[in-house]
C-alpha cells in the first residue's frame, strides 16, 4: 500500500521531493493517491503551452503548500494512461471512471518568483546532490528530456538513473518568458515510463493504390478555409464504402481514427481551430474516432503504429482529450 508523505513542516524543498520521489517507483494509480492525499485538489487533462498540459497526461492531483521562510510552492502528481500492449484487449466501453486507473509518473514542484532564485537553487541542489548524488549540468543543446522552455533554464541541474529523471533549475518566466516574467524554481522528477517528446505523429507512406496515396498528404485537402481535416475524413470514409483496394484498410482506418480524433481536439478550450469554425457533436468525433482504432487493431495488430494506437483509443474511452497530432495547413 502507498504511503502518504510525512507532514511538511518543517522541511525544505528538496526534502519533500526526497520523501515523495520513491513514489515514481510504485507509481499507484489515481484512485489509490486520491484516496491518500484526499485534500489535494484534481486538475483535469487539458492543453495548455507548459509542456506537461500538452495533451498526454489523464489527470493532476495538485498540492499548494508554504515552505519555512514564507515560500509558495505549487506540486502537481501527473497520472499517465496505464501501460499496455497492443496486444491487450480495450475497455469494451466509453467510462470516465477509467481515469482513476491511470498512474503516478511526473511530480512537478514549483516555487513561484523566489527572492532569489540562484541562491535558493544552490541550497536545494546540495541537498537533492546529498540524497542522488552527483549532478550532471547539460548544455541547452544537450537536453533530451523535451521539456517545454527548458533551453532557457539557468542553472540546470539534472540527476539520472535507470528508473528516473530529476531536473533542478531556474526557468526565467514560465514557458513564453518575458522580460517581465516572474521566474520560478522547478523540481521535476519523472518515471523512466513518462511518455516524453511527440507522441502522434501523422502516418508515413500509405500502401499502393491511386486512391488513398492522397491520404498521406494531408495538407492536399486543402481548400482554403482551413477544413482539410472534414474534407479528408470525408475522402476516407467515401473510400471504405466503396470498397477499398486490398490491403489499404488498416492504413485507411488509422488515418480517419487520427483524423477524428484531431478534429475532436479543436472542441477543447485553448485549442485555435485555425480560422474555422469549431466543430460541432464532440461526442460523435469521439465514437468515430474509437471505432476506427479498435477496427486499426483488429486487422493490424502487428503494425508499428499498434501500441500508439490503442493508447490513443483508451485516452478516447476514458473521456480525456486526445493527444495532438502536430500538422496543420495554412490558407
Amino acid at each position: 500500500m502507498l504511503l502518504a508523505a510525512r507532514p511538511i513542516s518543517g522541511q525544505t524543498l528538496a526534502e519533500r521531493a526526497v520523501v515523495e520521489i520513491p513514489f515514481l517507483d510504485a507509481a499507484p494509480d489515481l484512485a489509490t493517491w486520491r484516496q491518500q492525499h484526499p485534500r489535494e485538489r484534481l486538475k483535469n487533462a487539458g492543453y495548455g503551452v507548459e509542456y506537461e498540459t500538452q495533451g498526454l497526461w489523464c489527470a493532476a492531483s495538485v498540492a499548494e503548500f508554504v515552505l519555512p521562510g514564507g515560500m509558495q510552492v505549487t506540486r502537481q502528481a501527473f497520472f499517465y494512461i496505464p501501460s499496455g500492449s497492443p496486444a491487450d484487449p480495450l475497455p469494451d466501453h466509453a467510462d470516465s471512471e477509467l481515469v482513476r486507473q491511470c498512474r503516478l509518473r511526473t511530480l512537478w514542484y514549483e516555487v513561484h518568483d523566489p527572492a532569489s532564485p540562484a541562491d535558493l537553487a544552490r541550497a536545494e541542489g546540495a541537498r537533492l546532490t546529498a540524497a542522488f548524488g552527483p549532478a550532471a549540468e547539460p548544455a541547452s543543446y544537450q537536453r533530451t528530456d523535451h521539456d517545454w522552455g527548458s533551453g532557457y533554464w539557468n542553472p540546470y541541474r539534472l540527476w539520472e538513473s535507470g528508473k528516473r529523471r530529476v531536473v533542478l533549475a531556474v526557468d526565467p518566466g514560465g514557458p513564453l518568458p518575458t522580460a517581465r516574467s516572474p521566474q520560478r524554481l522547478l523540481l521535476i522528477a519523472r518515471s523512466s515510463l513518462s511518455p516524453r517528446g511527440l507522441f502522434f505523429e501523422w502516418p508515413g507512406k500509405p500502401p499502393k493504390g491511386a486512391r488513398v496515396a492522397q491520404l498521406g498528404n494531408p495538407c492536399s485537402f486543402d481548400d482554403a478555409h482551413n477544413d482539410w481535416l472534414g474534407r479528408l475524413i470525408r475522402y476516407g470514409e467515401q473510400l471504405l464504402s466503396d470498397g477499398p483496394e486490398s490491403g489499404t484498410k488498416p492504413y485507411i482506418d488509422l488515418i480517419l481514427a487520427r483524423s477524428y480524433a484531431a478534429r475532436l481536439a479543436l472542441t477543447y478550450p485553448n485549442v485555435e481551430p485555425g480560422g474555422t469554425a469549431k466543430p460541432n457533436h464532440p461526442e460523435t468525433l469521439r465514437s468515430s474516432s474509437i471505432a476506427h482504432f479498435r477496427d486499426y487493431l483488429r486487422e493490424a495488430p502487428d503494425a508499428p503504429d499498434a501500441a500508439a494506437a490503442r493508447r490513443e483509443a483508451w485516452r478516447l474511452l476514458a473521456g480525456l482529450p486526445p493527444s495532438p497530432i502536430h500538422i496543420g495547413c495554412g490558407d
